[in-house]
Formats: C-alpha cells, sequence, structure tokens
C-alpha cells in the first residue's frame, strides 16, 4: 500500500513538472528574448533554424529541462 502511494506521487510530480517547466522556460525566453532576441534568433539562423519566436525555444527548452534531475550525494 505505501510503496503504490509513493509511485502515484511521483507521477503526479513528474506530470506537473512536465507542465511547468515549459511555462517558466516561455516566460523566460520570452524575458530573455526582450533583450538578446535578435542576437540568439540570429545565430540559429546562421545554423539553419529559423521560423521561431524566442518564447517557442524557451517552452522547448523548459520541456527538455524538466526530463534533467540533479541529485546530491552525501559523503560521510
Amino acid at each position: 500500500m505505501k510503496q503504490s502511494l509513493v509511485l502515484v506521487k511521483v507521477i503526479v510530480l513528474v506530470i506537473i513538472s512536465l507542465i511547468i517547466s515549459p511555462c517558466i522556460g516561455a516566460l523566460t525566453g520570452w524575458l530573455v528574448g526582450l533583450l538578446f532576441g535578435q542576437t540568439i534568433l540570429g545565430i540559429l539562423e546562421e545554423i539553419g533554424i529559423t521560423g521561431f519566436s524566442m518564447w517557442q525555444i524557451g517552452a522547448f527548452l523548459g520541456f527538455i529541462s524538466s526530463f534533467f534531475v540533479s541529485s546530491k550525494s552525501l559523503k560521510s
């Protein structure tokens, strides 16, 4: 019983993370785009990536980053 409850909590946290991370990424991408948008989009255009706005790039990076989990190991 306890293990299934932990599993349900982990699944819910993963789903919430997958929803919140792109939203935060989109907001951050939009804010960064206000300052450095032309520079970043210019660099992406040079390597052949066109047709995206900064908030879309931020949302994509936020979604990808939600799969990376930092782990700490404590050594005594």
